[in-house]
């Protein structure tokens, strides 16, 4: 065999290696299905909740109270009878300023957490789970098959004995179904979601 013979077979044999290569990396129709199992590798089925509540709650004449004030500082009291955290009255009648501060005793400083909030350092516990339910409402973008977007539905459950305590969580209902919307794109060689709006009514 001559060398232009071996050069136009090692060249025909690359086109085709290089056709093959990119028939495999070609994906296939988005479906449903699909989506689902994207989904599935990318998260599990259930995760933790969580709610929080300041450790410190203070309004007066230049920060009024609102209402977010007093489900925390009911929040405070029940963790107070639970013997989870010392509360300190740190305000001031002369000048119509109230601040309770709460501490964590042994028992609380082994269970709740503590993270930054936007009213300062907070309380955190686990109250719930959350609940993967499936996708509904699948729909492909009409001129590209490797692009869709989808319905994630799920619901809170399995209360803690936190729950009831953190009256500071907000929206989290037990077994009633919400939503996140996600979309998916096939990228780089590979396929990817991602979370367009993090909770919505699926009712709606």
């Amino acid at each position: 065999m001559s060398r232009d013979h071996r050069t136009l077979r090692a060249l025909l044999f690359g086109l085709v290696a290089l056709g093959w290569i990119s028939a495999c990396a070609r994906p296939t129709e988005l479906t449903e299905r699909k989506a689902a199992e994207i989904l599935e590798g990318a998260s599990f089925e259930v995760a933790p909740v969580y709610a929080e509540v300041p450790q410190v709650v203070r309004w007066g004449p230049e920060s009024p109270k609102d209402d977010y004030d007093e489900l925390a500082v009911r929040t405070l009291r029940n963790l107070e009878r639970e013997g989870l955290v010392r509360l300190i009255d740190e305000g001031s009648p002369e000048s119509d300023v109230y601040v309770l501060r709460a501490e964590t005793t042994p028992e609380g400083f082994r269970i709740l957490g503590t993270v930054p909030s936007a009213r300062g350092p907070a309380l955190r516990a686990r109250i719930a789970e959350k609940r993967i339910d499936g996708l509904r409402n699948f729909i492909r973008h009409p001129d590209d098959p490797t692009v869709a977007r989808a319905e994630l539905v799920w619901h809170y459950e399995r209360p803690t004995r936190f729950y009831d305590l953190f009256e500071t969580k907000i929206d989290k209902p037990l077994d009633r179904p919400f939503a996140s919307l996600v979309s998916f794109r096939w990228e780089d060689g590979s396929w990817h979601f991602a979370v367009i709006a993090e909770k919505v009514d699926p009712s709606n």
